[in-house]
């Protein structure tokens, strides 16, 4: 791992592990329940097994994330509940999925946040199956497999929120994601924003900062009304909050430079993010991860999917 990446990493006991299980187990025995039309009842089932059988340490390790400076927390050996087959094509049968929802969301009410979906990405759908769906074959998308997915944040091509907003028009604040299967090994690599800041001369940063770029929507956005993609046009990639710091905006395949300095100072950003040092973890079934989408950066190399029914699938859920 990094120096400058701040990771809480908490492990779960078999025993507790084994009793949440049976708790949300029981508690959602004979339901239909869907996680987008039934997001408050998962999260609020999930949170009181969550709080009634966690540990401390992760417990408070959830509560407190949000308001600490730590930029991503990996929760080990959580219930992992019988799966269907992995939904290359997208998408799954909720309802097949209803113990791991409510973990989910329980986790996601635990950390302080909203889970929420966008209209413009996975059918407007609140969780999104990041799996090798071979219709995206030859795009940098969560969907993808044989394209590397480049160093990014995810829907760049926005303008950050803040408190009280509603979310959905901003960059997503955070990314969360349960896993159901990764028997391919293949890592999720994480940088923090000032690992890379820390290797740049400051006339670099300062241009990067200046309102001289284009960032596109990325693959895994829909199209906008006009058939082409929605674009940020006068943008910077780095803003600086007085609270927290710089943030970043980008996403490789879909940022461009509209003059010859920006053109330069987006090279090296480039150059300095394949050369600084990341954190890769192997993410594996049972694991929860969550990250700070304004102050990492992240991507996922190109890969061979395992046969469809058992390739790679993480859940994706974005929180503010």
């Amino acid at each position: 791992m990094d120096g400058h990446l701040r990771c809480v990493h908490r492990h779960i006991d078999d025993e507790p592990r084994d009793l949440l299980h049976k708790e949300i187990q029981e508690s959602v025995a004979g339901t239909t329940l869907d996680p987008g039309r039934d997001t408050e009842i998962l999260a609020r089932i999930g949170a009181w097994a969550l709080r009634r059988t966690l540990p401390s340490e992760a417990l408070g390790a959830l509560e407190g994330f949000s308001t600490s400076t730590n930029h991503a927390l990996l929760l080990n050996n959580l219930p992992r509940p019988p799966a269907p087959p992995t939904p290359v094509h997208g998408f799954a049968a909720e309802t097949e999925l209803t113990v791991l929802n409510a973990l989910h969301l329980g986790l996601i009410r635990l950390l302080g946040l909203t889970p929420y979906a966008v209209d413009y990405e996975n059918q407007g759908k609140l969780i999104r199956n990041v799996v090798p769906n071979p219709d995206a074959a030859g795009t940098a998308s969560s969907w993808g497999a044989d394209s590397e997915f480049f160093w990014h944040t995810d829907n760049p091509h926005l303008s950050f929120g803040g408190p009280g907003v509603d979310p959905r028009a901003y960059v997503p604040r955070y990314l969360t994601f349960c896993v159901v299967r990764n028997a391919e090994e293949v890592p999720t690599e994480v940088m923090a924003l000032d690992t890379a800041l820390g290797r740049l001369p400051e006339r670099v940063r300062d241009t990067l900062a200046e309102p001289v770029f284009e960032v596109a929507a990325p693959d895994s956005n829909d199209l906008a009304d006009d058939g082409g993609r929605r674009v940020f046009g006068g943008a910077p990639l780095l803003e600086h909050d007085e609270d927290e710091g710089h943030r970043v905006r980008y996403d490789r395949g879909t940022t461009r430079a509209l003059d010859g300095r920006a053109g330069a100072a987006l090279e090296a950003w480039v150059d300095t993010l394949s050369e600084a040092p990341c954190w890769r973890p192997v993410l594996r079934p049972g694991q929860f991860l969550v990250f700070d989408n304004y102050r990492v950066v992240h991507r996922r190399g190109a890969f061979e999917p395992a046969p469809s029914h058992g390739a790679r699938w993480l859940r994706r859920c974005y929180a503010s």
